[in-house]
């Protein structure tokens, strides 16, 4: 951690940069969870380096974004020898950052775009697993609908691969964005074009000797930034169409879910088209006789990181962790086999495997691994690759030695699935006719003051999962809904608040929310106070629902009670998240420093510029108690702006709240004021 004196002497008392000192906990763990704690110690007693024992101090230069390495003259710090001044320096890095992030996402979302392409065509073994889901696409994006699936499916793919790859001076897939969004930033320049494009561009401006002005090149990272979201928007909206819309499902979530007398097969990454067809074939009645051949009971497929969670959505398949525990799972000594495709996979498992039997298996062309098998996927011969992979996993059980510890502790249940369909369904069983109203009339009543996405990853350089934890705790209290993407979503999962029992935190009104919506949706139980909505490219999904409840309300996304934070991230897809958020109006919080504080201009651009400008801003907190406090009040002053009350355990016996239920249903308040209507309420509490 930088010291104190050295935010304050380059940042006096800017108000939107809060400095703290010392880890969010002053406990000796590394992680929350007991049996994440449990591993971290046995891989040490084993002498197997993990993230967790590797991580290093961080350079200052770095932290602060100063150092410059674009060309032969450096490295430089904080001025370099052209002349490049510190905020010019911190800028460029700060674009090349976001550029990095934004294209993960891109690639992500191209490879979707072809597997759906080539799949109209019948060249590969996928077929269109949603096609209602597509029409509304296609009317979404204004195409002809009416040659049936396969001219629909082209269109899309056309559509979304010139977004990606074309030469575009804008990309069609913003239609999905409110006017009331876009239009402002079509003035200010921040609407991109092809991704490509883009990235061309910020890679000729951030070499030696181009753009040197600090402002052009915080515009061009909100500009990645909202290509960045509209990829994300590509990615997940394709994805359902070739793999189906997610639907609630229950499942679990630790270390426990390897199975001692199973072959284990852990998918591990981002991109979930093969692992789909890992699954697909693992029911394959010839390759299950052939695990109990060798003793097995059966083949079990257990997710980790992002592609666990696009397979829990579709399929309960349940998670064992998140990027974080990776290479803790292989040290369980149960991993025949663990299959990586793309993002946010330390080289280091090859070197933690090497201690036990577990094959590590690369599949894409951009994440090859030194040490690892490769397995090539190629859409047109994807189940050829799927069955390899299980035959490789088959053979080597016979290898698992002795070596073998799971934690203490059953896994945590957990419900996932939520989509924006899954909500609208849900809301339609309350209101047919209109089926956003129950959830709006419920943040005008203030049985839901707000809504907060968590996002991002989770982080050593912190108690891993405590920060999240703590803020959604803290959030709920107070009858914020939670919404969770990514490893944030696991961390919630690993404490618990993904499970109907964890209603209990939730603030009084959003607890009736929640049993209300839970019988809606037939559970027989409530619904979590916190909502799985995916993988990181699953942020989309929650952007798709902001923006439809911005539309409804007919006011910016900006003047919305919601937020957003990202308080352990490490990638760089975190950034290009939080940019593109940013630049869309949403206030977010970061929980790790990023490294831009080197520059008083820049973090000036980020703070009161960016909410000048756009309307949304970063706030830097790493405490998570004073973050969690910091996001109440952003959403206390947003219901203020709207003119409704402020709900808070404290005056919830001063103010009658309730849930309003039935097809006709009414605001209850109108700029502050309680106006009489005929309603039907349930739970009141006075």
């Amino acid at each position: 951690m930088i010291p104190s004196e050295q935010y304050k002497k380059i940042f006096g008392d800017q108000k939107q940069i809060l400095i703290t000192q010392g880890p969010t906990s002053g406990s000796d763990r590394r992680a929350l969870d007991d049996p994440t704690e449990e591993m971290i110690n046995y891989t040490e007693r084993m002498g197997i380096d993990t993230i967790f024992s590797k991580l290093t101090k961080s350079c200052k230069s770095g932290s602060l974004g100063i150092c410059c390495k674009q060309c032969a003259l450096g490295p430089c710090r904080s001025k370099g020898a052209c002349g490049a001044n510190v905020d010019t320096i911190v800028a460029r890095n700060l674009l090349m950052m976001v550029g990095r992030g934004m294209a993960c996402h891109a690639s992500h979302s191209l490879h979707a775009a072809s597997v759906l392409q080539k799949t109209a065509r019948y060249e590969t073994d996928y077929t269109i697993k949603d096609p209602e889901k597509l029409k509304s696409i296609a009317l979404k994006l204004k195409l002809d609908t009416s040659q049936g699936t396969e001219s629909m499916a082209l269109q899309v793919a056309s559509q979304a691969l010139s977004d990606i790859a074309g030469n575009k001076t804008s990309m069609s897939f913003v239609s999905y964005l409110p006017s009331s969004v876009v239009n402002p930033l079509l003035g200010l320049g921040v609407i991109p074009g092809s991704v490509g494009k883009e990235l061309l561009d910020e890679n000729h401006e951030t070499s030696m000797g181009v753009m040197a002005d600090p402002t052009s090149l915080i515009l061009h990272a909100a500009r990645l930034g909202i290509a960045d979201i509209v990829s994300m928007i590509i990615g997940s909206e394709l994805q359902d169409v070739l793999l189906g819309t997610p639907e609630l499902v229950q499942s679990k979530i630790g270390f426990s879910v390897l199975e001692k007398n199973m072959v284990n097969l852990v998918v591990h990454g981002h991109d979930p088209l093969l692992a789909e067809k890992i699954i697909e074939l693992s029911e394959d009645e010839g390759l299950r006789n052939r695990a109990i051949a060798l003793g097995a009971s059966g083949i079990n497929i257990v997710g980790c990181c992002c592609t666990g969670n696009e397979l829990i959505m579709r399929h309960g398949i349940p998670l064992a962790g998140s990027n974080l525990q990776q290479e803790l799972i292989i040290a369980t000594g149960l991993v025949e086999a663990f299959v990586v495709d793309v993002q946010c996979i330390y080289p280091n498992i090859v070197n933690v495997a090497g201690n036990f039997h577990t094959k590590i298996i690369t599949t894409m062309k951009e994440g090859k691994i030194s040490g690892a098998e490769h397995i090539p996927f190629d859409e047109e011969h994807s189940d050829r690759a799927a069955r390899r992979i299980l035959e490789v996993a088959l053979e080597n059980f016979k290898k698992r030695g002795n070596t073998i510890y799971l934690p203490k502790g059953e896994p945590k249940e957990l419900i996932a699935g939520f989509s924006v369909e899954t909500c609208l369904k849900m809301l339609a069983n309350i209101n047919p006719e209109d089926p956003l109203k129950p959830l709006i009339d419920n943040i005008v009543s203030g049985n839901i003051n707000g809504i907060v996405l968590l996002a991002g990853c989770t982080s050593p350089r912190v108690v891993a999962d405590a920060s999240h934890v703590t803020i959604a705790k803290n959030l709920m209290e107070q009858n914020v809904l939670v919404v969770a993407t990514g490893c944030a979503a696991q961390a919630c999962a690993r404490a618990g608040l993904l499970s109907p029992d964890a209603s209990q935190y939730a603030g009084d009104g959003l607890k009736d929310v929640l049993a209300l919506l839970g019988e809606k949706a037939g559970l027989g139980r409530p619904l979590p106070p916190v909502w799985h909505f995916g993988s990181c490219v699953d942020n989309g999904r929650v952007i798709i629902l902001i923006s439809a409840i911005a539309e409804k309300l007919g006011v910016p996304i900006m003047d919305l009670p919601i937020a957003a934070s990202a308080a352990e991230w490490v990638a760089e897809k975190a950034t290009s998240i939080g940019t593109g958020a940013l630049t869309l109006g949403i206030t977010v919080h970061l929980g790790i420093i990023p490294p831009v504080l080197g520059s008083p201009e820049v973090t000036a651009l980020l703070t009161q510029g960016s909410e000048d400008l756009f309307g949304g801003k970063f706030i830097v907190e790493v405490d998570p108690e004073r973050a969690s406090q910091l996001i109440l009040e952003h959403i206390a002053e947003a219901r203020r702006k709207l003119g409704l009350e402020i709900f808070t355990a404290e005056n919830k016996l001063e103010i009658q709240r309730s849930m309003v239920i039935g097809p006709n249903l009414s605001l209850i308040y109108e700029k502050g004021k309680e106006i009489d209507v005929e309603t039907t309420w349930i739970g009141v509490h006075g």
